[in-house]
Protein backbone atom coordinates (compact mmCIF):
# COMPACT_ATOMS: atom_id res chain seq x y z
CA UNK A 1 0.00 0.00 0.00
CA UNK A 2 1.22 3.46 -1.00
CA UNK A 3 1.94 6.04 1.33
CA UNK A 4 -0.62 8.29 0.00
CA UNK A 5 -3.43 5.08 0.67
CA UNK A 6 -1.88 4.60 3.91
CA UNK A 7 -2.53 8.31 5.01
CA UNK A 8 -6.10 7.86 3.35
CA UNK A 9 -6.96 4.98 5.44
CA UNK A 10 -5.89 7.23 8.74
CA UNK A 11 -7.63 9.69 8.11
CA UNK A 12 -11.02 8.10 7.23
CA UNK A 13 -10.62 5.72 10.59
CA UNK A 14 -9.67 8.70 12.75
CA UNK A 15 -13.49 10.81 11.22
CA UNK A 16 -15.08 7.02 12.38
CA UNK A 17 -13.45 7.54 15.82
CA UNK A 18 -13.97 10.85 16.18
CA UNK A 19 -18.15 10.12 14.83
CA UNK A 20 -18.28 7.43 17.07
CA UNK A 21 -16.82 9.48 19.86
CA UNK A 22 -19.38 12.41 19.66
CA UNK A 23 -22.87 9.37 19.36
CA UNK A 24 -21.93 8.59 22.75
CA UNK A 25 -21.45 12.05 24.07
CA UNK A 26 -24.33 13.64 22.56
CA UNK A 27 -26.57 12.55 24.58
CA UNK A 28 -24.49 13.00 27.55
CA UNK A 29 -24.16 16.90 26.77
CA UNK A 30 -28.08 16.74 25.88
CA UNK A 31 -29.03 15.20 29.25
CA UNK A 32 -26.96 17.84 31.01
CA UNK A 33 -28.66 20.82 29.10
CA UNK A 34 -32.32 19.42 29.68
CA UNK A 35 -31.13 19.35 32.99
CA UNK A 36 -30.80 22.89 33.47
CA UNK A 37 -33.70 23.21 31.28
CA UNK A 38 -37.15 24.84 31.70
CA UNK A 39 -39.68 22.07 32.30
CA UNK A 40 -42.27 23.93 30.68
CA UNK A 41 -39.84 23.79 27.41
CA UNK A 42 -39.00 20.52 28.16
CA UNK A 43 -43.06 19.65 27.98
CA UNK A 44 -43.32 21.60 24.80
CA UNK A 45 -40.36 20.94 22.92
CA UNK A 46 -39.29 17.81 23.94
CA UNK A 47 -35.04 16.90 24.64
CA UNK A 48 -33.70 19.58 22.71
CA UNK A 49 -30.11 21.78 22.79
CA UNK A 50 -32.16 24.88 22.75
CA UNK A 51 -34.36 25.22 25.03
CA UNK A 52 -36.06 28.36 25.92
CA UNK A 53 -34.18 29.84 28.55
CA UNK A 54 -31.94 28.03 31.39
CA UNK A 55 -32.64 27.27 34.76
CA UNK A 56 -31.16 25.83 38.38
CA UNK A 57 -34.70 25.20 39.38
CA UNK A 58 -34.02 21.21 38.85
CA UNK A 59 -30.88 21.36 41.24
CA UNK A 60 -32.41 23.41 43.75
CA UNK A 61 -35.10 20.72 43.64
CA UNK A 62 -32.95 17.60 44.06
CA UNK A 63 -30.74 19.55 46.72
CA UNK A 64 -32.68 21.00 48.65
CA UNK A 65 -33.44 18.57 51.28
CA UNK A 66 -30.73 18.88 53.68
CA UNK A 67 -29.92 15.34 54.78
CA UNK A 68 -28.86 14.85 50.66
CA UNK A 69 -25.15 16.80 52.13
CA UNK A 70 -25.18 13.86 55.33
CA UNK A 71 -25.72 11.44 52.77
CA UNK A 72 -23.05 12.67 50.75
CA UNK A 73 -20.82 12.41 53.44
CA UNK A 74 -21.80 8.54 53.98
CA UNK A 75 -21.57 8.02 50.26
CA UNK A 76 -18.81 9.01 50.20
CA UNK A 77 -17.18 7.55 53.74
CA UNK A 78 -18.51 4.29 52.50
CA UNK A 79 -17.05 4.31 48.99
CA UNK A 80 -13.42 5.01 50.53
CA UNK A 81 -14.00 2.62 52.95
CA UNK A 82 -14.95 -0.38 51.51
CA UNK A 83 -12.92 -0.02 48.02
CA UNK A 84 -9.72 -0.20 50.47
CA UNK A 85 -10.94 -2.77 52.24
CA UNK A 86 -12.19 -5.07 49.55
CA UNK A 87 -9.21 -4.09 47.47
CA UNK A 88 -6.91 -5.48 49.80
CA UNK A 89 -9.13 -8.44 50.56
CA UNK A 90 -9.31 -9.26 46.56
CA UNK A 91 -5.36 -8.68 45.96
CA UNK A 92 -4.64 -11.19 48.87
CA UNK A 93 -6.55 -14.03 48.11
CA UNK A 94 -6.32 -13.58 44.51
CA UNK A 95 -2.49 -13.89 45.05
CA UNK A 96 -2.31 -16.34 47.55
CA UNK A 97 -4.49 -18.73 44.87
CA UNK A 98 -1.92 -17.60 41.87
CA UNK A 99 1.05 -19.44 44.21
CA UNK A 100 1.25 -23.05 43.01
CA UNK A 101 2.82 -24.45 45.88
CA UNK A 102 -0.16 -23.26 48.23
CA UNK A 103 -2.21 -26.85 49.43
CA UNK A 104 -5.65 -26.73 48.63
CA UNK A 105 -5.86 -23.35 46.59
CA UNK A 106 -8.40 -25.18 44.19
CA UNK A 107 -10.38 -25.69 46.74
CA UNK A 108 -10.42 -22.61 47.66
CA UNK A 109 -11.02 -21.29 44.39
CA UNK A 110 -14.11 -23.47 44.20
CA UNK A 111 -15.35 -22.35 47.42
CA UNK A 112 -15.29 -18.71 46.35
CA UNK A 113 -16.67 -20.24 42.09
CA UNK A 114 -19.52 -21.49 43.78
CA UNK A 115 -21.30 -17.90 44.77
CA UNK A 116 -20.77 -17.32 41.22
CA UNK A 117 -22.72 -19.80 39.82
CA UNK A 118 -25.73 -20.30 42.47
CA UNK A 119 -27.14 -17.36 44.00
CA UNK A 120 -28.45 -17.81 47.60
CA UNK A 121 -32.44 -16.70 47.82
CA UNK A 122 -32.91 -13.14 49.65
CA UNK A 123 -34.83 -14.25 52.50
CA UNK A 124 -32.01 -16.10 53.72
CA UNK A 125 -29.53 -13.77 52.78
CA UNK A 126 -31.29 -10.65 54.57
CA UNK A 127 -31.99 -12.89 58.00
CA UNK A 128 -28.06 -13.85 58.19
CA UNK A 129 -27.32 -10.37 57.65
CA UNK A 130 -29.94 -8.62 59.71
CA UNK A 131 -30.47 -11.16 62.82
CA UNK A 132 -26.99 -13.06 62.66
CA UNK A 133 -24.30 -10.50 61.83
CA UNK A 134 -26.60 -8.21 63.67
CA UNK A 135 -25.69 -5.31 61.01
CA UNK A 136 -29.05 -3.44 60.27
CA UNK A 137 -29.23 0.04 60.89
CA UNK A 138 -25.70 0.29 61.33
CA UNK A 139 -23.04 1.72 58.33
CA UNK A 140 -21.39 -1.71 58.29
CA UNK A 141 -24.21 -3.21 56.99
CA UNK A 142 -23.65 -0.82 53.32
CA UNK A 143 -20.41 -2.26 53.58
CA UNK A 144 -19.95 -5.74 54.24
CA UNK A 145 -22.52 -7.68 52.36
CA UNK A 146 -21.03 -6.54 48.71
CA UNK A 147 -17.27 -6.66 50.19
CA UNK A 148 -15.63 -9.77 48.34
CA UNK A 149 -16.80 -9.86 44.99
CA UNK A 150 -15.61 -13.20 43.29
CA UNK A 151 -15.80 -12.08 40.21
CA UNK A 152 -13.37 -9.67 41.11
CA UNK A 153 -11.00 -11.85 43.01
CA UNK A 154 -10.63 -14.58 40.04
CA UNK A 155 -9.44 -11.16 37.92
CA UNK A 156 -6.44 -10.65 40.37
CA UNK A 157 -5.75 -13.93 40.56
CA UNK A 158 -5.56 -14.61 36.86
CA UNK A 159 -3.35 -11.44 36.68
CA UNK A 160 -1.45 -12.86 39.36
CA UNK A 161 -0.64 -16.09 37.32
CA UNK A 162 0.61 -13.80 34.57
CA UNK A 163 3.64 -12.34 36.40
CA UNK A 164 6.50 -15.55 36.79
CA UNK A 165 6.67 -17.52 39.81
CA UNK A 166 10.42 -16.64 40.10
CA UNK A 167 9.70 -12.79 40.90
CA UNK A 168 8.91 -14.23 44.19
CA UNK A 169 10.98 -17.01 44.46
CA UNK A 170 14.34 -14.03 43.91
CA UNK A 171 12.36 -12.43 46.99
CA UNK A 172 11.86 -15.32 49.45
CA UNK A 173 15.86 -16.46 48.61
CA UNK A 174 16.45 -12.73 49.67
CA UNK A 175 14.99 -13.50 53.17
CA UNK A 176 11.65 -12.12 52.22
CA UNK A 177 8.43 -13.10 53.90
CA UNK A 178 5.32 -14.13 51.73
CA UNK A 179 3.65 -10.91 53.02
CA UNK A 180 6.73 -8.56 52.34
CA UNK A 181 6.60 -10.29 48.42
CA UNK A 182 3.33 -9.42 48.33
CA UNK A 183 3.95 -5.94 49.33
CA UNK A 184 6.36 -4.93 48.09
CA UNK A 185 7.33 -6.94 44.72
CA UNK A 186 3.90 -8.18 43.15
CA UNK A 187 1.37 -5.24 44.40
CA UNK A 188 3.93 -3.05 42.44
CA UNK A 189 3.46 -5.47 39.51
CA UNK A 190 -0.24 -5.70 39.87
CA UNK A 191 -1.04 -1.93 39.22
CA UNK A 192 -3.63 -2.83 36.09
CA UNK A 193 -5.48 -5.07 37.59
CA UNK A 194 -5.83 -3.02 41.02
CA UNK A 195 -6.71 -0.19 39.14
CA UNK A 196 -9.41 -2.11 37.50
CA UNK A 197 -10.76 -3.87 40.64
CA UNK A 198 -10.93 -0.21 42.08
CA UNK A 199 -13.17 1.10 39.46
CA UNK A 200 -15.31 -1.71 39.80
CA UNK A 201 -15.60 -1.95 43.44
CA UNK A 202 -15.81 1.81 44.06
CA UNK A 203 -18.89 1.66 41.27
CA UNK A 204 -20.47 -0.54 43.00
CA UNK A 205 -20.48 0.53 46.18
CA UNK A 206 -21.14 4.28 45.19
CA UNK A 207 -24.30 3.61 42.93
CA UNK A 208 -25.46 0.89 45.47
CA UNK A 209 -29.16 1.65 47.16
CA UNK A 210 -30.57 -1.48 47.46
CA UNK A 211 -28.50 -2.32 50.73
CA UNK A 212 -30.13 0.88 52.24
CA UNK A 213 -33.40 0.21 50.83
CA UNK A 214 -33.37 -3.30 52.56
CA UNK A 215 -31.35 -2.73 56.21
CA UNK A 216 -30.96 1.39 57.20
CA UNK A 217 -33.61 2.82 58.27
CA UNK A 218 -32.07 5.85 60.35
CA UNK A 219 -31.68 9.06 57.82
CA UNK A 220 -28.34 9.83 59.64
CA UNK A 221 -26.54 6.57 57.65
CA UNK A 222 -28.78 6.76 54.25
CA UNK A 223 -26.44 7.27 51.64
CA UNK A 224 -27.04 9.85 48.27
CA UNK A 225 -28.58 7.28 46.32
CA UNK A 226 -31.18 6.26 48.31
CA UNK A 227 -31.96 9.81 48.88
CA UNK A 228 -32.04 10.84 45.56
CA UNK A 229 -34.10 7.53 45.00
CA UNK A 230 -36.84 8.42 47.19
CA UNK A 231 -36.92 12.36 45.40
CA UNK A 232 -37.47 10.52 42.34
CA UNK A 233 -39.92 8.22 43.35
CA UNK A 234 -41.92 11.08 45.15
CA UNK A 235 -42.15 13.15 41.76
CA UNK A 236 -43.15 10.31 39.88
CA UNK A 237 -45.84 9.53 42.72
CA UNK A 238 -47.06 13.32 42.60
CA UNK A 239 -46.91 13.44 38.83
CA UNK A 240 -48.79 10.30 38.63
CA UNK A 241 -51.33 11.13 41.12
CA UNK A 242 -51.86 14.75 40.04
CA UNK A 243 -51.21 15.69 43.43
CA UNK A 244 -51.93 19.27 44.22
CA UNK A 245 -49.52 21.26 43.68
CA UNK A 246 -47.54 18.98 41.43
CA UNK A 247 -47.60 20.65 38.22
CA UNK A 248 -44.86 23.05 39.99
CA UNK A 249 -42.55 19.84 39.92
CA UNK A 250 -40.49 19.78 37.30
CA UNK A 251 -40.56 16.14 36.25
CA UNK A 252 -38.25 15.75 33.48
CA UNK A 253 -35.42 17.99 34.62
CA UNK A 254 -35.42 16.55 38.03
CA UNK A 255 -34.64 13.34 36.78
CA UNK A 256 -31.73 14.68 34.47
CA UNK A 257 -30.72 16.73 37.60
CA UNK A 258 -30.35 13.47 39.90
CA UNK A 259 -28.26 11.89 36.96
CA UNK A 260 -25.40 14.49 37.20
CA UNK A 261 -25.88 14.87 41.30
CA UNK A 262 -24.84 11.12 41.42
CA UNK A 263 -22.38 10.54 38.85
CA UNK A 264 -20.52 13.91 39.56
CA UNK A 265 -18.07 13.23 41.64
CA UNK A 266 -17.48 9.12 40.73
CA UNK A 267 -16.87 10.16 37.12
CA UNK A 268 -13.87 12.11 37.80
CA UNK A 269 -12.18 8.36 39.17
CA UNK A 270 -12.42 7.15 35.78
CA UNK A 271 -9.47 9.33 33.71
CA UNK A 272 -6.83 8.49 36.66
CA UNK A 273 -7.19 4.46 36.29
CA UNK A 274 -8.23 4.74 32.38
CA UNK A 275 -4.24 4.06 31.45
CA UNK A 276 -4.50 0.45 33.63
CA UNK A 277 -7.67 -0.13 32.50
CA UNK A 278 -7.82 -2.03 29.06
CA UNK A 279 -4.32 -4.11 30.31
CA UNK A 280 -5.91 -5.21 33.50
CA UNK A 281 -9.50 -6.24 32.47
CA UNK A 282 -7.67 -8.29 29.05
CA UNK A 283 -5.27 -10.05 31.02
CA UNK A 284 -6.81 -10.83 34.16
CA UNK A 285 -10.11 -11.89 31.98
CA UNK A 286 -7.79 -13.89 29.35
CA UNK A 287 -4.44 -15.26 31.14
CA UNK A 288 -5.58 -18.43 33.02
Amino acid sequence: MSRKGFSLSCIIINILMILVSASTLLPFLLALVVSFSDERSVLLKGYTFTPDYLTLEAYKFVLSDKLIYNAYAVTIFVTVVGTTISVFICSMAGYAMSVQKLKHRNKFAMYFYIPMVFQVSLVPWYLVISQVFMLKNTILALILPILVSPFNLFLVRNYFKSIPASMAESAEIDGATPFTTFVKIMLPLAKPIIATITLFISLRYWNDYVLALWFVEKKEIQPVQFILFKIRSLVQYMQSNRHRGSQNIPSETVQMATLFVTIGPIILLYPFLQKYFIKGIMIGAVKG
